[in-house]
């Protein structure tokens, strides 16, 4: 499974910064041209054996803004 990134986000960036494997991009590199940032789901291991939930939703100050299992 792979986290989801949801439409409250407030683009600041932490995510991006703390995904141990390079699975979140920002708008400027969303594959699919959308304004949003984007989780590759074929990279995402949701930080099984780095963390013990994502690192991405720890390090994210809006509640709700990224969710597991998308």
């Amino acid at each position: 499974m792979a986290v989801k990134i949801t439409d409250i986000c407030i683009a600041c960036g932490a995510c991006i910064d703390e995904c141990p494997v390079g699975a979140i991009v920002d708008d400027s590199e969303n594959p699919t041209g959308a304004d949003t940032y984007y989780v590759y789901a074929d990279k995402c291991v949701e930080c099984v054996g780095h963390h013990d939930s994502p690192a991405c939703m720890e390090a994210c100050p809006t509640e709700g803004c990224i969710v597991r299992g998308a």
